[in-house]
């Protein structure tokens, strides 16, 4: 609560004329305006309004399902994402006017915490109480993950703010409280308190795929997306919800994150159990494939396996194929190769890999979502093998268990090192369309500078968002614009 707070209050209580260093870039901005025609600044938000145009009213891009107008709580939320790790981002935001503040003009917190504005969400949902032991257990562990008061045996996890680290952390903790084994991909299915509850006392439930229901719109053949390394499809799933094509999104989750399960050692043995999975679902084609990052290559793999049988597939979307470029640090950096999508394919099984620094550095951003950092060189300082890996990313991201960020671990270590040779990568011809989502500042992929892997040269489109931020908004609304456009001269 106090750190909320704080921020809300530092975001637009400003009442200097230059800017505070700790301001988000919202206040920044309207401080700035401010400032320039002379005018103080205070607590504010802003929009940005006018008269439409003839030509802008014809355009195609006014349709109404592309317009978002944002409020405060929304551009505070994407400027928080911008600067902040998943796990530090505020669940819930509120707007007020005036902080209440006690008689030496300090935030009353006791006034605060009974304020009816936070409160009020309460009154206007139902709250259906726990009527189980399990779904009580559950609820329990709910309330601390989420940082909710009240909660609902309905309530939907991803709506309630739920991401990928709280996720984590809420299967870890029911496997571990009610000693059960739900798999990571569970919460996809069953993203209330009630369904995991059904999903734990139900004997005869089925097992649960990999390839995660990330959106059911349209009854069209669906879209089967491959996620980054880590292999965790949740950071898909904004790009699922967003996409505007009239078909269900799956994301394929690896084989390997769960407790149990050990990580295929070749792309190939990926993409084939991923297509027996897949084919559960859609037993034949025309097949859409996509793939994020390093699942770019899994599913160009899909692609050539699925060719080869006689199936179809109808398009292959690569989005940011190939590695961000990444700073040189001064140690240990001579010897050693940038890309990660071009070391040769053989699996690294001793310590010597995490005395390379671009590997640990795309290593760290698997969980951070970022390759700079203060954190980052506390991390590229003290970390020379897996066990200070994991020991290193535990004391930073406590909601994880060690034992996934090793699984985990272990999965990037395969993967990192997979590329295909010269000759491989020859007989990989494919019939199917082809398109590369470049991300900007980002190295060449592992099919860019080759030919003969396609029937026709690949369309490359070249976005304006960086290898990270592609996925999450402002920037995926660049990925969207490309994808329609895309499909539109297909």
């Amino acid at each position: 609560m106090k750190i909320c707070n704080q921020l809300i209050f530092q975001c637009f209580w400003v009442v200097k004329k230059e800017p505070h260093p700790n301001d988000l870039p919202a206040a920044k901005r309207i401080t700035s305006i401010l400032n320039s025609i002379g005018e103080e600044s205070g607590p504010s938000y802003f929009f940005l309004g006018g008269r439409i145009s003839l030509e802008q009213h014809k355009s195609e891009g006014m349709k109404e399902d592309a317009i978002h107008t944002m409020g405060p709580a929304e551009i505070l939320k994407d400027d928080l994402a911008k600067h902040l790790p998943d796990y530090m981002v505020p669940n819930r935001i509120i707007i007020m006017d005036a902080l209440p503040q006690t008689v030496n003009g300090k935030i009353d917190y006791k006034t605060l915490e009974t304020s009816e504005q936070l409160h009020i969400e309460s009154v206007e949902r139902p709250i259906i109480p726990p009527k189980t032991m399990v779904e009580q257990a559950i609820t329990l562990i709910w309330k601390k993950a989420l940082r909710w008061e009240s909660v609902s045996i309905e309530d939907d996890f991803f709506e309630s703010g739920g991401n990928s680290l709280i996720g984590v952390q809420i299967i870890n903790k029911i496997n571990k409280t009610l000693n059960c084994t739900l798999p990571l991909q569970v919460l996809f299915e069953a993203p209330t308190i009630e369904k995991l509850a059904r999903h734990i006392q139900c004997e005869n439930m089925q097992p649960i795929s990999r390839i995660a229901c990330l959106s059911n719109n349209g009854n069209k053949n669906p879209i089967f997306c491959w996620p980054g390394l880590g292999g965790y499809p949740m950071s898909l799933r904004a790009l699922a919800n967003h996409v505007k094509i009239g078909r269900p999104f799956y994301g394929v989750q690896a084989y390997g994150i769960n407790a149990g399960e050990t990580p295929f050692t070749t792309i190939k043995e990926m993409a084939e159990e991923d297509i027996k999975s897949i084919k559960r679902i859609q037993p034949s084609g025309p097949y859409t494939l996509w793939g994020y990052s390093f699942g770019a290559r899994v599913a160009f793999e899909a692609a050539y396996q699925l060719e080869k049988c006689g199936e179809c597939v109808e398009n292959i979307f690569l989005i940011a194929p190939g590695s961000p470029k990444i700073q040189s640090h001064s140690h240990n950096m001579d010897d050693i190769s940038l890309q990660f999508d071009q070391c040769e394919q053989v699996i690294t099984r001793d310590h010597s890999i995490y005395n390379n620094k671009k590997f640990l550095t795309i290593l760290f951003s698997v969980f951070s979502q970022t390759i700079t950092g203060p954190t980052l060189e506390d991390c590229l300082k003290v970390v020379n093998n897996e066990e200070l890996f994991i020991s290193f990313i535990s004391s930073k991201y406590k909601h994880l268990d060690p034992d996934l960020i090793k699984r985990i671990t272990q999965i990037v270590r395969l993967t990192y090192d997979f590329k295909y040779t010269f000759h491989e990568l020859n007989e990989r011809k494919i019939k199917a369309p082809l398109t590369i989502f470049k991300a900007k500042g980002d190295d060449y992929s592992f099919i860019e500078n080759s030919s003969g892997y396609s029937s026709n040269p690949p369309v490359i489109a070249n976005l304006n968002a960086d290898h990270y931020a592609i996925l999450k908004e402002p920037e995926l609304q660049t990925l969207l614009t490309a994808i329609e456009q895309r499909l539109a001269n297909h």
